[in-house]
């Protein structure tokens, strides 16, 4: 995985991204609330939304990672914080480094930008993701409780 560039993302990059979105989907418990075909267009709008960052790996031309990571101000922080909305490899290429260097990546951009923490959440069923993010330094510290408006 020498040759994995981590770099922001391009509008031609979304199809490719779009894709990975669908595997990221797949494996959700729960897909309530979800627009698959929302996707390329939420995407899109990312590229260009103040405080939203999409990170992509690439790998021989081709983006085999992505990573959303959203900036925002807090009352009781001095500085923002930044949140990972989603992150996914390549079903191909999972366990092999990618979600690692996209965190990495993560982490280098709000320490550049001076944010004061780095936040992600996961489906609580999710142990292996739990696991993951626990490896690379994040702990449990609360809960997320979530209800859906449509």
């Amino acid at each position: 995985m020498s040759d994995l560039i981590i770099r922001k993302a391009q509008e031609s990059d979304l199809n490719e991204i779009k894709s990975l979105i669908i595997e990221l989907i797949e494996t959700l418990e729960s897909q309530e609330g979800i627009d698959e075909n929302a996707v390329f267009e939420n995407c899109k709008k990312l590229l260009t939304t103040p405080n939203a960052y999409l990170l992509v790996a690439e790998l021989n031309g081709k983006v085999v990672g992505a990573l959303h990571l959203n900036i925002r101000r807090t009352i009781l922080h001095s500085a923002p914080s930044a949140l990972i909305d989603e992150l996914v490899a390549s079903k191909e290429l999972r366990n092999q480094g990618i979600g690692r260097k996209l965190i990495r990546a993560a982490m280098e951009l709000c320490k550049e930008l001076r944010h004061t923490e780095i936040e992600v959440s996961t489906e609580i069923s999710n142990l292996k993701a739990r696991e993951f993010y626990k490896s690379m330094g994040f702990e449990e510290v609360g809960i997320l409780l979530e209800m859906d408006l449509d």
